[in-house]
C-alpha cells in the first residue's frame, strides 16, 4: 500500500544556549573585550577611558564619561546593539559586546545613570532574571570585571596596542597611553578607501618604498591579509584608517577585514597614487639633482620610472664602473664600484662620459676584454633606465659590440689546473679593438670559455709579472658546494705563474731554484753543505748524483 506524500514547510533556527555556550569559548580568554570596551566608550561620546586593576581581587574596572547606558536589557541581548539609529547607521556595532565582557570574568558589573546590574555568564546561558539595583555611581559607564581571566600583564600590552590608533585618550593604571597612530594626531589625507597617512608625504622624512602597511578600523587594528604584515615591523609603514562602511571586520572578533586581500590590493593603489602625486609635485620644487637622489628608488618600485624620462640627471645609484680587475664571481660583480657622482645629460651629450651596458657572464668569452676596454676608458655602467629616458639613446649596449684581438703572441704553452685549464699566449703588445676602435690594454685577460669543454686562452702581456689572477676570469674556483677552493686557486696560481716565466725566458737557473724552493729543500737539514749534479733529459726524466 503507497503511503501518500505530504507536503511540509520548515523554517531555521537557533539553539540558543549552544550558541551562547559557544560564544564562551570563544570569548573566555579573548582580549576583545578590551577592544569591546573602549569601542563602546567612543560611542558613547566619551571624551577618555580609564581602565584600572586590582592585582589582590584580579578586577579590571573600566569606565568612561560618555552618555551611560539607558536600558540595561540591550546589554544581554544577541545582535541587539541599543544604540541610537544614527550610531548604528555610522558604526555598524553588532551587538554581543556585553557577551564578550561575561566569559572574560567570573562576574561582571555594570554601572551607569545611578543603576547597575551583575551578572555571569552562566545567567546569560541560562537566562536567569538579572535584577536591576540602584548605584552611586552616577557617570557615563563603569565597567568592572570580578575574577578577571586576564592578567595584567596581559591587558596591558594588549590596551597598548588597542590604543596606538584610537580616536580617544586611554588611561591604563591611571597613565595616558601613546596614541601615535590616532588620525587625530597624524597629518594625512582622505582617500576612496579611507584615511592615509604616509612618512615622507605627510612628515618632514624622506620617503621610501613600503609594500606593507599598518590597518586600523574605526581606531582599532586590523589585520590585512598580504598587507598587514606585523613580522615586517617597520615604523616607516603607512597608516591607514580605512572607511568602514566600505571594509568591515569579521564577526565576531573584529580582528581581521573581510575580502582583506582585496582590501590590501586597494590600499595599495592609494599609497601609489598618492606617492605618485607627491612626487609630480616635488619635481616642480626641487632641484633635477635632488629628485632623482630623493625618488628614482621609490618610483622605480612603484614601477614609474617613467617619471625621470625628461629629468636631465642620473643618479649615482643606477652608476657604476669597474673599479677592480674584472673576475668570475658566484656572487655578483664585486669589481663593479659604484659611481662617486651623478652624470648630467649635457655631460652624456658632449662625451665628457660615456654610458654602456651589458655583458653576460654567460657570453661568447669575451666579455672580460670588453670589461678591461671600458676600465681603461672609464665608461660608465648603467641600469634601470626606463623606455623612453633621454639616456636611452646614448647607451652602449656592450652585448652587441663587435670585438676583435691584435698582438704578436711571443710564445705559447697549454696550462692544465685544478679549476682552470687552457692556452697560454705571452704576447707583445695586446691590442683590443671595440667596434673598431683599437686600445692598448696593460693587463691580461681570458678569452673564451671553458663552459662544455670549450677553449680558454690566457692572452698576458710580456714583462707583466704575476699574471695568476687572469684564472680568476676562467673559474670561480667555487666547488658544488659553493664553497671556495683557496688551496686549489693557490696551486693553479703558482703553476700558472711559473709557466709564464718560462714562457718570458727566465733562466735555467732560476727556475731551478724556484723549483727547490718550493719542495723546501732549504728546510731539509740532511742536504745542508752538499752539491749535486742534476740532469733532466729530453723526457723530463730527472737524474741527482751527489758531488
Amino acid at each position: 500500500m503507497q503511503q501518500a506524500a505530504q507536503e511540509i514547510s520548515i523554517t531555521s533556527g537557533v539553539n540558543e544556549s549552544r550558541f551562547l555556550e559557544h560564544l564562551k569559548t570563544m570569548f573566555s580568554t579573548s582580549t576583545t573585550v578590551l577592544a569591546e570596551a573602549i569601542q563602546n566608550a567612543r560611542r558613547a561620546g566619551a571624551s577618555s577611558v580609564e581602565l584600572d586593576f586590582n592585582d589582590e581581587t584580579a578586577s579590571l574596572v573600566i569606565s568612561d564619561n560618555g552618555c551611560g547606558i539607558s536600558d540595561f536589557r540591550a546589554l544581554i541581548t544577541v545582535a541587539e546593539s541599543g544604540w541610537s539609529e544614527e550610531t548604528i547607521a555610522t558604526d555598524k556595532p553588532f551587538g554581543i559586546g556585553f557577551f564578550s565582557v561575561s566569559f572574560a570574568a567570573e562576574q561582571v558589573t555594570v554601572e551607569s545613570r545611578g543603576r547597575q546590574i551583575t551578572f555571569s555568564s552562566g545567567d546569560l546561558i541560562a537566562k536567569r532574571n538579572i535584577a536591576v539595583e540602584p548605584s552611586s555611581f552616577i557617570g557615563g559607564t563603569r565597567l568592572t570585571l570580578h575574577g578577571c581571566k586576564l592578567g595584567a600583564e596581559q591587558i596591558g600590552k594588549s590596551i597598548r596596542d588597542y590604543a596606538k590608533g584610537f580616536a580617544i585618550p586611554v588611561y591604563w593604571r591611571g597613565k595616558e597611553l601613546p596614541r601615535p597612530h590616532a588620525a587625530g594626531n597624524l597629518n594625512g589625507a582622505n582617500t576612496p578607501v579611507g584615511f592615509i597617512s604616509i612618512r615622507g608625504i605627510h612628515t618632514a622624512d624622506q620617503l621610501e618604498y613600503e609594500p606593507h602597511g599598518i590597518v586600523y578600523c574605526q581606531g582599532l587594528p586590523v589585520t590585512v591579509e598580504g598587507f598587514d604584515d606585523r613580522i615586517y615591523g617597520r615604523d616607516s609603514r603607512p597608516i591607514v584608517h580605512v572607511d568602514h562602511h566600505q571594509y568591515q571586520p569579521r564577526m565576531p572578533d573584529r580582528d581581521a577585514l573581510i575580502d582583506g586581500k582585496k582590501a590590501g590590493n586597494d590600499f595599495r593603489r592609494e599609497i601609489r597614487a598618492l606617492c605618485l602625486a607627491h612626487m609630480e609635485a616635488q619635481k616642480q620644487v626641487i632641484s633635477a639633482s635632488e629628485f632623482v637622489a630623493a625618488y628614482w628608488d621609490v618610483a622605480k618600485k612603484y614601477d614609474a620610472l617613467e617619471i625621470m624620462n625628461e629629468i636631465p640627471v642620473l643618479p649615482k645609484s643606477v652608476l657604476s664602473f669597474v673599479g677592480d680587475c674584472p673576475v668570475k664571481s658566484g656572487f655578483g660583480n664585486e669589481f663593479m664600484h659604484p659611481s662617486k657622482a651623478e652624470v648630467t645629460r649635457e655631460e652624456v651629450e658632449s662625451g665628457a662620459f660615456v654610458l654602456c651596458q651589458g655583458l653576460d657572464y654567460e657570453d661568447s668569452g669575451n666579455e672580460f676584454a670588453k670589461y678591461l676596454y671600458a676600465q681603461e676608458k672609464e665608461w660608465l655602467f648603467v641600469s634601470d633606465v626606463p623606455q623612453g629616458h633621454w639616456a636611452r639613446s646614448h647607451i652602449l649596449d656592450l652585448d652587441e659590440a663587435s670585438l676583435n684581438i691584435s698582438c704578436k703572441v711571443v710564445a705559447e704553452e697549454d696550462f692544465s689546473g685544478c679549476y682552470a685549464s687552457g692556452k697560454v699566449k705571452l704576447v707583445d703588445k695586446l691590442v683590443i679593438v671595440l667596434n673598431g676602435q683599437p686600445l692598448e690594454i696593460k693587463e691580461p685577460v681570458a678569452l673564451g670559455s671553458d663552459n662544455w669543454s670549450g677553449t680558454m686562452v690566457f692572452m698576458v702581456p710580456k714583462g707583466y709579472g704575476s699574471a695568476s689572477h687572469v684564472l680568476l676570469q676562467a673559474s670561480d674556483y667555487l666547488n658544488e658546494h659553493d664553497t671556495y677552493m683557496a688551496t686549489d686557486n693557490s696551486l693553479d696560481c703558482e703553476a700558472f705563474d711559473n709557466l709564464v716565466a718560462i714562457l718570458a725566458g727566465e733562466s735555467k737557473i732560476e727556475t731551478m731554484k724556484k723549483c727547490l724552493l718550493s719542495a723546501n729543500a732549504d728546510n731539509k737539514t740532511n742536504l745542508r753543505e752538499s752539491t749535486f749534479t742534476v740532469s733532466i733529459d729530453g723526457e723530463g726524466k730527472i737524474s741527482v748524483e751527489e758531488v
